[in-house]
C-alpha cells in the first residue's frame, strides 16, 4: 500500500521508500539537512498536552467532544482524540465521512444536510453492513427531511431510523432554521417521516458577526440561548428523547460559552452537549491564540503546528524573501508569524519580523536593524488557523522538542 510507505511524493521528506511505521527510527532531525525546506511539523509534546487539556474540560464540565476532523483529516490524529476520550468525530460532508469511515471510526456527526443521491446511497450502504455504526445527519428544512424519507423508503424497513438532529442557525449566517417556529415544523415532518429519528439540536456559532471579540461573545451568547428555548420548547413537545437528547455545539473560539448555556445554565432533563472543537489539538499563534477560552489559563494550550523556511535572498535593507508561500503555510486568517531562527545548528526566538505579503511560494519579511537575518537561515512560521495549513501536506513530520522526527501522520484531503 502506497500510503504505508513514505515515497517522492511526500513533500519534504528524505527519498528511499521508508515504511512509514519505521520514521521515527531513521535518526532525521527535521532541522539539520536531512529534509528539503519549506517544511511542517508537529511538535508531540504539545499535541500531547492539548489532548489532556480538552480531556480534563470535558470530564470536568460534563461535556462530550466529537472534534471536527476537517482540522486535520488524519486518521491517525483522530485515533488519538478518540483514545483520549472523544465520543465521536464531526465532518463537514460525504467526502470527509469516507475518509474515517474507512479508518473505522463507529460514531460521525455531519455537520451539514447531505442531500446527494450518491452520498445518501453510500452511507445506507455503510450503515447496512456495520449495524452499529452510527451517522448523525442535520437538517433545517421539510425539503430535506421529505429527501431523507424518501431515500429511508426505498432503503426498506430493516434499517434503523436514520438519526437526525435539527439544525439552528442566525439571521445572516449559514444553514439552520432562523426561528423556533420553524424548528417545531422541520421537527413535526421528522416525527411525521418513515425511517427518521429527531436525537437533538445543533449549531455552529463560529462565525457570529460583531464589530469586535467582545460583542462577538455576547452575540453568540444570545444565539445560544435563544437555542436553549428551542431545545426547552421541543422537549416539552416531546419532540425529543426525554432523557439525553443531544445538543452540539462549539467551534474552537466559543466552547465555554456553550458549557455555560447548557449546562451551567441548564434547568430541566439530562440532556448531552457535544462540542465540535477541532482546532484545540494544535492550538496556534494566531486566530486561536486570541480566541480559544483555553488561552491564558493554566496550563496554557501550545501551538503544536509551525512551517520551517530557509531565507532565499536580502534584496533590500530591511526585507528578507523566505521560500514558503500561501502553498505552504495558512493565509487566510492572519498571515504567518515568524516565531524562531536557526543559524548554525542554534535557534533562538525571535520578536521583531514580520510577513508583510505572500505569493505562492514566497514570503516577504519586513526586518527591523536589531535583528540579524541572513541568506541561509531558517526561519519558523508560527500558524494562525491551522486548517488551511493541513491541506497543504499530505504527510507530516512529527517532531520531538529538539527536532528529531520521532513519528509522522498522513492527511487525506
Amino acid at each position: 500500500m502506497t500510503d504505508a510507505v513514505v515515497t517522492w511524493r511526500d513533500r519534504a521528506f528524505p527519498d528511499g521508500g521508508v515504511p512509514l511505521a519505521e520514521v521515527g527510527a531513521q535518526g532525521w532531525n527535521l532541522l539539520n539537512g536531512d529534509f528539503h525546506l519549506p517544511v511542517v511539523a508537529l511538535r508531540e509534546n504539545a499535541i500531547e498536552r492539548n489532548l489532556r487539556l480538552m480531556r480534563d474540560y470535558c470530564a470536568r464540565h460534563d461535556v462530550l467532544i466529537a472534534p471536527h476532523a476537517k482540522t486535520t483529516m488524519s486518521p491517525a490524529l483522530v485515533e488519538r482524540q478518540l483514545a483520549a476520550g472523544a465520543w465521536g468525530v464531526t465532518v463537514a460532508n460525504v467526502q470527509q465521512a469516507r475518509v474515517f469511515l474507512m479508518a473505522g471510526v463507529q460514531r460521525i456527526l455531519i455537520a451539514n444536510p447531505v442531500v446527494g443521491p450518491a452520498d445518501l446511497r453510500y452511507l445506507e450502504a455503510c450503515r447496512r453492513a456495520d449495524p452499529d455504526l452510527q451517522v448523525l445527519m442535520l437538517v433545517d428544512s421539510v425539503e430535506t427531511v421529505s429527501m431523507l424519507a424518501d431515500r429511508a423508503v426505498a432503503a426498506g424497513g430493516d434499517l434503523r431510523p436514520q438519526a437526525v438532529m435539527i439544525e439552528l442557525g442566525y439571521s445572516g449566517g449559514r444553514g439552520g432554521v432562523r426561528s423556533t417556529e420553524e424548528a417545531v415544523r422541520v421537527a413535526r415532518a421528522v416525527h411525521e417521516a418513515d425511517g427518521l429519528q429527531l436525537v437533538g439540536l445543533e449549531g455552529y456559532e463560529g462565525l457570529v458577526p460583531g464589530a469586535d471579540f467582545d460583542e462577538r461573545r455576547r452575540r453568540v451568547a444570545e444565539f445560544l440561548g435563544w437555542s436553549a428555548t428551542v431545545l426547552h420548547d421541543l422537549l416539552d413537545r416531546g419532540m425529543l428523547p426525554a432523557r439525553g437528547a443531544l445538543v452540539s455545539f462549539g467551534g474552537s473560539s466559543y466552547f465555554d460559552l456553550v458549557v455555560t448555556q447548557f449546562r451551567e445554565a441548564w434547568r430541566g432533563q439530562r440532556i448531552e452537549v457535544v462540542l465540535r472543537s477541532g482546532c484545540y489539538l494544535t492550538h496556534d499563534h494566531g486566530l486561536y491564540a486570541r480566541t480559544s477560552p483555553f488561552s491564558g489559563q493554566v496550563p496554557a494550550p501550545l501551538p503544536a503546528l509551525e512551517v520551517w523556511a530557509e531565507v532565499l535572498s536580502r534584496p533590500d535593507p530591511g526585507r528578507a524573501i523566505l521560500g514558503a508561500g500561501r502553498r505552504d503555510v495558512s493565509t487566510d486568517a492572519d498571515l504567518p508569524l515568524p516565531v524562531a531562527v536557526r543559524r548554525d545548528g542554534h535557534t533562538r526566538p525571535v520578536a521583531g519580523l514580520q510577513v508583510t505579503a505572500v505569493n505562492d511560494q514566497h514570503a516577504m519579511v519586513a526586518v527591523p536593524e536589531n535583528v540579524s537575518l541572513e541568506v541561509g537561515d531558517l526561519v519558523c512560521l508560527g500558524v494562525s488557523h491551522p486548517c488551511t495549513t493541513f491541506d497543504k501536506w499530505r504527510l507530516i513530520p512529527v517532531v520531538a522538542d529538539t527536532y528529531e522526527v520521532t513519528d509522522a501522520v498522513r492527511t487525506y484531503f
